[in-house]
């Protein structure tokens, strides 16, 4: 697959149970909500025609944070990696998901031009001079999205801004 498909929100439910009508089409997805959001209910976007749960509720295990945008857009955060059936890994960012094997420059920049330049420069006064800190806790310090966090920390790397470490401090970053 060369592009991300579509998110689509078709609603919000109660209960587990009444997610599948919603889900017909790979990519489909369903809120289940009970005061707060418990689960990412979705149709696979890999076309297997499966539907899991994708747990919000770190009161239930281990969980994915979920995000909106300013534009009310969805993302998921870390990945997520089904570890049966189609055993697909994708990102979900900004109602897009992007399967692995994507090229990682065909994601689309789901920050808006208006606020690229505040989240670049936030990012930059948090980068270290010495050491290096992970793209996950500047995403947290800042109240921002890991993905466009990454993609910013990536872009200054580019420019020779900053510096990426390798081997296991991948995704760690610093000033050069």
């Amino acid at each position: 697959m060369n592009s991300a498909r579509q998110l689509r929100l078709r609603g919000s439910v109660v209960n587990r149970s009444e997610a599948s009508p919603f889900l017909k089409s790979p990519g489909d997805a369903v809120l289940v909500e009970r005061g707060r959001p418990r689960l990412l209910m979705l149709a696979c976007p890999c076309g297997c025609g499966e539907e899991f749960p994708v747990n919000l509720d770190s009161r239930a295990g281990a969980a994915w944070r979920l995000y909106r945008d300013r534009r009310n857009r969805l993302t998921v955060f870390p990945s997520v990696w089904r570890e049966g059936g189609c055993n697909s890994h994708y990102i979900i960012w900004a109602d897009k998901i992007y399967l692995f094997g994507d090229d990682y420059e065909a994601f689309s920049d789901s920050i808006p031009a208006d606020e690229i330049t505040s989240l670049e420069n936030a990012v930059r006064e948090r980068l270290p001079s010495e050491g290096l800190v992970s793209f996950v806790d500047l995403a947290d310090a800042l109240n921002a999205i890991p993905w466009d966090v990454l993609r910013v920390c990536r872009r200054l790397v580019r420019s020779g801004f900053a510096r990426e470490g390798s081997g296991k401090q991948h995704n760690r970053f610093g000033r050069s």
